[in-house]
């Protein structure tokens, strides 16, 4: 083997196992082995375990060289505690080509210190094209539409509402409701400010009051459901509509179906457009010689080009993070979201990219306990999420 296929060996720390996951790293790999270089592969299964196993790695003095990680707070303590460095390569053309929001967000102290693969957004709202067909449905566009679509499928013996019970796949739903009710500069201000004015608002009060309405249009088998098996709900048939994020294309085209064709896609309802973006980026350790400098820089030069991105993301299910890539290729819920994202209005953060981890934790505690419990008022909920953030102020 020769010298320089040598130098480019690297260790790449992820949780990217899944189908749709493993394909899109395979396309980052097999460009970055096509340029000379040596991959070294560290898959570690789920998102939250492979976060740790890096950390832990890094604090027990064997730091991972690159390793998956998500923009957010959790990235931006490593960065100020000296653990990762900035990201190589990385110039002025990110900030020409990354969305506002993105190239702030990936930012400590004005360097990259995550180099982002994509941009998943979490408010899709899926649905059964023929079941709304049969049921003589349009794609509800307000809230008040969707409870009117949503009492005409339960009258007709199918689950309104496929939702796997878990805190964060309600907290996905409630922040859907919070959008789709105050709009985007409500949710700046409730989750960007923490702003006590706009938790105490009548606005907030109605989005509980929308939230909690849409309890008894999800079956009782909810609690502890995955969100892969509410998708398979929603493509056999047995239910209408699935809040959830774009990774569920993954699931719907490993089924044989087409996004937006048999499985339809279109923003949650809400005032207006906006898109809740959640980003994987990689992390970069300080290099143990110039050897392993060499490789990082060269991933990073790979998973940046354009044509890589537009395969990873193709197979992922997610969108491209930077914002010159054509569409062809992309399915029609991507290119909706492509072209979304150009207006930086639109661009908002997911909680877990914008908040701290335990304002997060506290956030989802606040919305499972609501929503679990129908005892609850919206007052009550209102007040209890109040409560709940503000502490961290």
């Amino acid at each position: 083997m020769g010298a320089a296929a040598q130098a480019q060996e690297l260790e790449v720390m992820h949780w990217l196992t899944s189908g749709g996951e493993s394909a899109s790293l395979a396309v980052v790999r097999q460009a970055y082995q096509d340029q000379g270089g040596r991959w070294r592969d560290a898959p570690v299964p789920g998102g939250s375990s492979a976060r740790a196993a890096a950390v832990n790695r890094i604090l027990g003095g064997n730091p991972p060289p690159v390793f998956l990680f998500s923009v957010g707070t959790q990235l931006t303590e490593l960065s100020a505690h000296g653990l990762v460095m900035p990201v190589p390569g990385a110039g002025p053309e990110w900030d020409r080509v990354l969305p506002p929001l993105l190239a702030r967000s990936a930012k400590y102290q004005g360097h990259y210190m995550g180099a982002p693969l994509n941009i998943h957004g979490e408010n899709w709202m899926f649905y059964n094209a023929a079941l709304l067909q049969q049921a003589s449905l349009a794609v509800p566009r307000t809230w008040a539409e969707f409870l009117d679509a949503a009492a005409r499928l339960k009258a007709m013996g199918k689950i309104p509402i496929a939702l796997g019970g878990q805190p964060w796949q309600e907290r996905l739903l409630f922040n859907a409701v919070v959008l789709g009710v105050g709009g985007r500069d409500f949710y700046r201000q409730v989750y960007e400010q923490l702003d006590p004015a706009a938790l105490a608002s009548p606005t907030m009060l109605e989005a509980f009051r929308v939230f909690a309405s849409l309890r008894p249009f999800v079956d009782e088998g909810s609690p502890g459901r995955r969100w892969n098996q509410a998708t398979a709900m929603l493509m056999r048939g047995d239910a209408g509509f699935q809040f959830m994020g774009d990774w569920a294309k993954g699931d719907i085209r490993a089924a044989g179906l087409e996004p937006g064709v048999e499985i339809g896609c279109a923003l949650a309802p809400a005032r207006d457009q906006a898109y809740i973006m959640v980003v994987d980026a990689f992390a970069f350790t300080p290099p143990r010689d110039a050897a392993t400098a060499a490789a990082q820089q060269h991933f990073v030069t790979v998973m940046m080009d354009r044509d890589v991105q537009a395969g990873l993301n193709q197979a992922k299910g997610s969108i491209p993070v930077r914002t010159d890539v054509p569409e062809d290729g992309f399915d029609a819920c991507a290119k909706q979201a492509m072209a979304l994202i150009r207006d930086p209005a639109t661009n908002l953060a997911s909680t877990g990219m914008g908040l701290p981890g335990g304002v997060a934790g506290a956030l989802d505690d606040a919305i499972s306990h609501f929503w679990n419990d129908p005892r609850l008022s919206p007052e009550e909920g209102q007040e209890l999420l109040r409560k709940s953030l503000l502490a961290f102020r």
